[in-house]
């Protein structure tokens, strides 16, 4: 499945696991036995019933409906644990797994890599330098 197809069959199925871009990127490359495995070049979920999914026409760029909305709780929580020492609601905390140089898809892919998921193995790269993460 094309790269951004997978991201829009995460966004649709899974939203509340996954309702921003870059909770997809970190399960995807980052995240150690995530359910995904490379084939003929391109991310492939381990569950047959996945391969049944396709869109009815396949996306530009994938849309995440509660991505501002998320975005927005999210500086709000941040503010509001660091004026009070609230504790930050777990649904609203995101921190990149910690992306491992033996197993993670980030280092690990094959030689014959599509392009859409190059681009996007490169955007989480950008994402994870970014926020300060040490690749």
């Amino acid at each position: 499945m094309r790269a951004e197809d997978t991201l829009q069959f995460m966004a649709d199925f899974y939203p509340s696991i996954f309702p921003t871009r870059k909770h997809c990127l970190n399960h995807l490359f980052c995240t150690i036995g995530n359910g995904y495995r490379w084939v003929k070049g391109e991310l492939v979920e381990d569950d047959k019933k996945c391969s049944r999914y396709r869109l009815v026409e396949p996306v530009e760029k994938a849309e995440f409906d509660r991505e501002r909305d998320w975005w927005a709780r999210y500086r709000l929580e941040r503010e509001m644990h660091e004026k009070t020492g609230k504790r930050i609601s777990p649904d609203y905390f995101f921190e990149w797994s910690q992306p491992s140089k033996e197993y993670s898809y980030l280092y690990h892919f094959p030689k014959n890599i599509k392009p859409d998921w190059r681009a996007l193995l490169e955007e989480c790269r950008q994402m994870l330098g970014e926020d300060g993460v040490e690749i």
